[in-house]
């Protein structure tokens, strides 16, 4: 009896299947969709399969209508990311069988910025506003011709007189190749300084002016190779030419600042950087995570009379999330290791540059070695807003958008330096700082930061950035 009933159910089995397998197929192609095709509108200047690289749906995709809305916000971020655009918008128009065109609007830039520069040469605003030595001025006229080609390519030309006079000319060439994964970019630049910081001394940078001018000339040529496989990795193989004459003064004063008290030099870097970037936004992310690995060896052997040969690590991780309702955290961490601890002045450089920590502005903690981080917890008090200028007529300048954040946050930060000098204390010691601050987000990547902190030494403030506080890295 148990033989029949078994044969009888195979039988039913069989004969159901096939309608059971069509209906489980007629499900799932209902839920899917397929993209059939791109409408691109609103590009001028920019090449059409410059806006469709950065979507993350292809054509001839299939994809669950699940994922529809998620991957055109990833598209949108990715678009707005080149810096091509102030706007884009995304929308889908169906067709029978399941088929959807994907339309892509944009709001070009304005590519072409002749301008003229009026800049400060401090190492942050906030020591500018404290202290505004009028004479360290620079300025001059910049050239930015950003899709210069159409192609997110990038023509640089500058001309900066004041305090530093430097002179320079660069391209950018991404997305070469049938795939776009490939690009290219070469620079060159002169730098005069009449004044230099020359040493460090109670943690403050002293500046010597010399008898000749200039104290310091400095070239730089660089040619680059990129490899971008994906929409989120970046590799970089880019070799450097440089050149450093000083005046005898300042190699008197300090004979390690090139190193053996030498007033000239020359010498080769080679750096590979590997970049993964998958943030909502580069200027201002709320949302994602960020690695950066890169590997710089300085002197290569080419230069005889170059003395030093070492290889530099460095490593950035970031994240961002969003917790809750208009409330956001995110948590940086940069690091250094060098090979060689004994450095020149020109290689010693920490904590105080490019990479900082609230309330000690006014200081440089130099070392071959650093670590730092910081924590931040922020609420949005105005959401992204766009607002319509109506006197400017131009569209690329006739629409803002903005957002204000207030933040919480804290930095740590610690630098190794096995030759200190005695009054440079900071060194070799934990550092931390704490405090509040205010975020204005507008358009052409602009972001002003009011701060007040306070550090572990009790000092406290209001410092001023335009920029985030990883900016740089």
């Amino acid at each position: 009896m148990i033989r029949v009933f078994s044969i009888m159910a195979f039988g039913v089995i069989l004969i159901l299947a096939p309608e059971i397998y069509a209906q489980e197929q007629l499900l799932m192609s209902e839920d899917r969709l397929v993209v059939v095709g791109f409408e691109v509108s609103g590009n001028k200047v920019t090449k059409e399969r410059i806006i469709t690289r950065e979507m993350v749906v292809n054509l001839g995709d299939t994809i669950l209508k699940m994922e529809l809305i998620p991957s055109l916000q990833r598209s949108r971020d990715n678009l707005l990311n080149t810096s091509l655009f102030n706007f884009v918008t995304l929308d889908v128009q169906h067709l029978p069988g399941n088929k959807i065109i994907v339309e892509i609007h944009v709001t070009e830039r304005w590519y072409i910025w002749p301008v003229p520069i009026l800049d400060y040469a401090e190492r942050n605003f906030s020591e500018f506003i404290k202290n505004p030595e009028w004479d360290r001025l620079i300025y001059g006229a910049l050239l930015k011709w950003g899709n210069f080609r159409g192609v997110n390519d990038l023509l640089t030309a500058k001309v900066k007189l004041g305090y530093i006079n430097e002179y320079g000319l660069g391209y950018d060439l991404p997305n070469l190749g049938k795939k776009q994964q490939h690009g290219i970019s070469s620079a060159f630049s002169i730098n005069h300084q009449n004044e230099v910081n020359v040493t460090t001394v109670n943690n403050y940078p002293v500046y010597i002016q010399g008898p000749e001018n200039p104290a310091q000339i400095r070239g730089n040529a660089y040619f680059r190779y990129m490899f971008r496989p994906k929409h989120y990795s970046l590799h970089n193989l880019r070799i450097d030419y440089n050149h450093f004459t000083i005046s005898d003064l300042i190699a008197e004063i300090n004979p390690n600042y090139l190193g053996g008290g030498m007033t000239s030099t020359n010498f080769y870097t080679l750096l590979y950087v590997f970049r993964y970037d998958f943030r909502d936004s580069k200027v201002y992310p709320l949302e994602g995570f960020y690695v950066r690995l890169n590997a710089k060896q300085t002197g290569l052997g080419i230069v005889s009379s170059f003395p030093y040969s070492f290889l530099r690590v460095t490593g950035v991780l970031m994240y961002h999330q969003k917790l809750a309702n208009r409330l956001y955290f995110y948590n940086t961490y940069k690091g250094q290791l060098t090979a060689e601890k004994k450095l020149p002045h020109i290689f010693n450089q920490g904590l105080g540059y490019d990479e900082w920590l609230s309330a000690y502005e006014p200081y440089v903690i130099n070392g071959s070695d650093f670590f730092i981080t910081k924590f931040n917890l922020k609420v949005q008090l105005i959401k992204p807003r766009t607002s319509t200028l109506p006197l400017i007529k131009m569209k690329q300048f006739n629409k803002i958008h903005y957002a204000l954040y207030m933040n919480a946050f804290a930095d740590m930060g610690y630098v190794n330096n096995e030759f200190p000098g005695p009054t440079n204390t900071m060194v070799n010691m934990l550092q931390f700082s704490a405090g509040v601050g205010l975020d204005l987000v507008t358009y052409y990547d602009q972001v002003i930061r009011v701060d007040f902190a306070i550090n572990r030494y009790g000092e406290y403030g209001f410092f001023f950035h335009l920029n985030t506080p990883f900016h740089g890295w």
